[in-house]
């Protein structure tokens, strides 16, 4: 899988480097090269298995309802009301993060509030959904990108969040990405 090595030689060039955060993720892959309705997520640690996320009804055409599995989190995606793209809600456990577009009919700029994290996440350039940054530095960085400029099957994490950033926010940030990245099909 090309997305490895390159994950693997960003990694080999960071871990030089003393660092305050904890990458736990460094991308995510298109499961099959045709469609985009299941993902596997690359944790940094060898020794966990590879995440999922995944349409819940794949059969369906609705792209409304989604589920993850990472490390020992599960958790689910809902479209918050019928025919309004813009409000969705991930339920992981003890976390329910508020994920809003910030304008409405603008989906490229996002509202992500769980407890008391607020994180503003937005695509680099309206035009182009290829790179997408969070904007909120409160927290540190975390950005994800195509490993090829125009081809939404291999992406890559940067993630410099601070440690007690739950894991839930970063899939939020990884759902946006691919729902409002990748042709529905």
């Amino acid at each position: 899988m090309p997305i490895r090595l390159s994950l693997f030689v960003f990694m080999v060039f960071w871990s030089g480097f003393n660092i305050s955060y904890a990458q736990e993720l460094i991308g995510f892959s298109a499961e099959y090269g045709d469609t985009f309705k299941e993902w596997k997520v690359i944790p940094v640690n060898e020794q966990i298995d590879l995440g999922e996320l995944n349409l819940s009804w794949p059969n369906k055409s609705a792209w409304n309802d989604w589920g993850y599995q990472l490390h020992d989190r599960v958790g689910n995606i809902r479209q918050k009301w019928i025919n309004r793209p813009d409000e969705w809600e991930l339920i992981d456990g003890e976390y329910i993060v508020s994920i809003k577009n910030q304008w409405r009919g603008d989906l490229s700029i996002w509202k992500i509030k769980c407890d008391d994290y607020s994180l503003k996440f937005e695509s680099k350039y309206n035009n182009l959904a290829d790179d997408w940054t969070l904007t909120t530095d409160k927290y540190g960085s975390f950005d994800i990108y195509t490993e090829y400029e125009g081809d939404p099957r291999d992406w890559i994490i940067e993630d410099r969040l601070n440690e007690d950033l739950p894991l839930a926010l970063k899939m939020a940030m990884i759902f946006i990405t691919i729902h409002y990245s990748v042709p529905h099909k």
